[in-house]
């Protein structure tokens, strides 16, 4: 069992408690013949908030070079995109190991590109090719028929 302390928890609560904020807000967005969804934690005005833990080491690249946030800025065309990233650790705590500590809250922001909606197409082409390339298109289709039956 993980237990909090209150310097893990605190430091989260205070970046996500902001007044006027949507939550778990979902945008569909068409790339060729296939929908992506995406889902982002906080919609602040103009501004996508995710909020991240991890208890490797920060690495920006990481994150920079994912695709999740450019098809959120894509589908939900906001101003920017601020991480909020808590490196969390474990620790020992009446002799026993468990409890979830803080080492950091490392926040960046990342912004639209000019190029961006042709990279997210780009990225789902590529996507579609190599799962029609595995072979992997009809377990797909068919985990995306039971979710729809599921209400998912």
């Amino acid at each position: 069992e993980c237990t909090f302390g209150d310097d893990a928890m605190q430091p989260a609560l205070d970046l996500i408690d902001r007044p006027h904020t949507v939550f778990e807000a979902k945008a569909i967005g068409r790339y060729g013949e296939h929908d992506i969804v995406a889902r982002a934690d906080q919609l602040t005005g103009g501004h996508l908030i995710e909020t991240k833990t991890t208890l490797s080491t920060f690495d920006f690249d990481k994150y920079a070079k994912s695709c999740q946030w450019r098809f959120m800025v894509d589908l939900f065309k906001p101003l920017d995109v601020t991480y909020h990233v808590f490196c969390l650790e474990e620790r020992v705590l009446e002799e026993r190991v468990g409890a979830i500590g803080l080492r950091s809250v490392e926040t960046f922001r990342l912004y639209p590109y000019v190029d961006l909606r042709r990279d997210c197409e780009d990225l789902v082409a590529r996507f579609a090719e190599y799962v029609t390339a595995k072979g992997l298109r009809a377990c797909l289709e068919d985990r995306q028929q039971a979710a729809a039956v599921g209400g998912a």
